[in-house]
């Protein structure tokens, strides 16, 4: 199997991430990974085995949401819009509440990936 390629967990992680198992044991990766999925199509491709643990489930919804709300900012994700189109997941609408709560990891993100 190939290397797992991660365009934003790596610079937040203290250990090397090879695979998907990597990110999901480990609790700080998982509250990041919605910005993963949002920047990354690949990695959507290779949790949808794990969507139904309960924390990918939620990080699934949240970067669909994000990623449907400010489109405009992001490249195309395929794998994204598709699990919503198919009814993977059901986004939610961001509200000046939970932007307020996401928001800083949000712009950390953007940042990282130069989108900004």
């Amino acid at each position: 199997m190939k290397r797992l390629q991660i365009v934003y967990l790596d610079s937040i992680s203290a250990n090397e991430i090879n695979n998907t198992e990597d990110i999901i044991s480990d609790e700080r990766l998982l509250k990041h990974l919605w910005l993963e999925l949002i920047l990354n199509p690949e990695i959507v491709v290779r949790l949808k085995p794990y969507a139904e643990n309960i924390k990918i489930k939620k990080a699934i919804i949240d970067a669909l949401s994000w990623y449907l709300a400010f489109r405009w900012i992001f490249p195309e994700n395929t794998s994204l819009e598709n699990t919503y189109k198919y009814g993977g997941a059901v986004p939610y609408k961001i509200t000046a509440r939970i932007y307020r709560q996401k928001n800083r990891e949000f712009l950390k993100g953007l940042l990282h990936a130069g989108l900004c």
